[in-house]
């Protein structure tokens, strides 16, 4: 299949978003846990037109707070459900158990009750 061609004005409506934008390559550099030398880590950061470079980071450092502080509370939220998920299996269990215990007493019970007929020979 072929790629679909933007037209001209399509382009130039997608520019004209994005004209509020700045976007800077940012260069942080950390030294290594393995080897201790220096390493260069560079990302593309956007910054909005009235925003400076502080400003972006710490913007940055807020929403990477924020989805770690939502991914906490869901598997906090995962724990507790199966937890509630083992209690419920267990009562289950021993539910099942019971009713097993009750049919098993019933059957018995039917047995001795119910004596052998002798067969008739035709």
């Amino acid at each position: 299949m072929a790629k679909k061609q933007m037209s001209f004005a399509e382009k130039a409506a997608k520019h004209k978003l994005h004209k509020d934008w700045k976007t800077i390559k940012y260069v942080k550099s950390e030294r290594s846990e393995k080897t201790g030398s220096w390493r260069f880590n560079e990302s593309f950061i956007q910054l909005a037109s009235n925003e400076n470079l502080d400003q972006a980071l710490t913007r940055m450092e807020q929403e990477v707070k924020a989805i770690a502080k939502e991914m906490t509370s869901i598997k906090e939220s995962a724990v507790k459900v199966e937890e509630k998920v083992e209690v419920k299996s267990e009562e289950n269990a021993e539910t099942d158990e019971k009713k097993a215990k009750t049919t098993i007493d019933t059957v018995v019970k039917t047995e001795e009750k119910e004596p052998e007929k002798p067969v008739k020979e035709v």
